[in-house]
């Protein structure tokens, strides 16, 4: 089953390049692009709930404190009592629908890569890149600016750790895509400019809250 869904969006990307003169490099950005807004409805909500219980432990961080000093030398009792205190309030920590939501990404997002890697398994040009079965590095580096990009639109983020939070996504995403084929960059970049279009919306969402 795995394999015939990998080989379906591969013939999703083959009749992408076809209409788009034969350029793989088109076809993944398209196919990419076409997934991710796809799932953004879905990746939107999720993102806006976990805004929505960050908003709600930050309300509650006052009475979350009494209760480490209350029950500081009974870590059982704490946990029941925080348990309580989340229940009280709506409070999920951990959220069956987000697990749901990663549940339902990872295979179509899995299923992309494998059919990429087949797609550029022959190389072929796209823009700059002479070879899409094999790295590029100023690709990964535009990768790692969407990166650096979307964790800087994240709100309600303390000075201290800003850099930290922008700059190790971006290395990270260096780091591993100047040493994959530049086709999986292009898959990178189609969704990471879609990511940076969500955090837009989340970082709004924040504001509008904090006003």
């Amino acid at each position: 089953m795995w394999t015939d869904f990998v080989d379906l969006i591969y013939v999703a990307l083959f009749t992408a390049s076809t209409a788009l003169g034969g350029s793989m490099g088109w076809a993944i950005a398209v196919v990419s692009l076409a997934a991710r807004l796809l799932l953004f409805p879905l990746t939107l909500r999720l993102a806006y709930r976990g805004l929505e219980t960050q908003r709600a432990l930050r309300r509650l961080a006052p009475q979350l404190e009494a209760l480490r000093a209350r029950h500081k030398k009974d870590p059982r009792r704490l946990l029941e009592e925080t348990s309580a205190l989340y229940e009280r309030h709506g409070v999920r920590i951990a959220d069956g629908g987000a697990l749901a939501g990663m549940a339902v990404q990872a295979p179509i997002f899995l299923g992309l890569f494998g059919a990429i890697q087949r797609g550029v398994a022959n190389g072929g040009r796209f823009l700059w890149v002479k070879d899409l079965a094999a790295p590029d590095a100023l690709l990964a580096g535009l990768c790692a600016i969407v990166a650096a990009w979307a964790a800087a639109l994240a709100p309600n983020v303390a000075a201290a750790q800003r850099v930290p939070m922008i700059a190790i996504p971006a290395l990270l995403t260096f780091v591993f895509l100047a040493r994959v084929a530049a086709g999986i960059s292009v898959y990178s970049l189609a969704s990471g400019l879609v990511g940076v279009a969500q955090a837009t919306l989340v970082r709004r969402r924040a504001l509008q809250f904090e006003g």
